[in-house]
């Protein structure tokens, strides 16, 4: 079970909304639930999202809280994109743009808990850095 399914999306939007949007098509709402953690996972470079995300222990997600209220305020966002049938579009979009901005904020700062990459791991989107200084004196 990963960290969000369709069942915790309902803290965002009404059960009965969703069936309606989604025509009684849960594909719908997965896919716009898988969209939201690769969205969010773009922005986590420097975590281990495989793990976080994969995460299925209550006690385990407790610390990803915040995290799990921002994916599932951009997975409504991509999901009443196809119908605003009993959704306050305002508030979407408001929570949505909140979402995003704690995600850059997180990208920034370290979070204590969270698993970090291996730095030996080599599938990370890009990477830079410099060569050493070269000291001409020699100490």
């Amino acid at each position: 079970m990963p960290l969000i399914t369709i069942e915790d999306l309902s803290t965002h939007i009404y059960p009965e909304g969703m069936q309606v949007i989604s025509r009684d098509d849960d594909n719908n709402v997965q896919e716009a639930i898988d969209s939201a953690i690769l969205q969010a996972s773009q922005y986590l470079g420097r975590y281990n999202v495989a793990t976080i995300f994969e995460t299925e222990d209550q006690e385990e997600k407790k610390k990803y809280s915040n995290l799990i209220t921002y994916v599932k305020d951009i997975a409504k966002w991509n999901f009443i994109a196809v119908a605003n049938v009993t959704v306050d579009l305002d508030l979407a979009e408001k929570r949505y743009i909140a979402a995003m901005r704690e995600l850059k904020d997180i990208r920034n700062n370290i979070q204590p808990g969270w698993p970090l990459l291996d730095p030996e791991v080599s599938d990370r989107p890009f990477s830079s850095g410099s060569n050493l200084k070269f000291n001409h004196f020699g100490f």
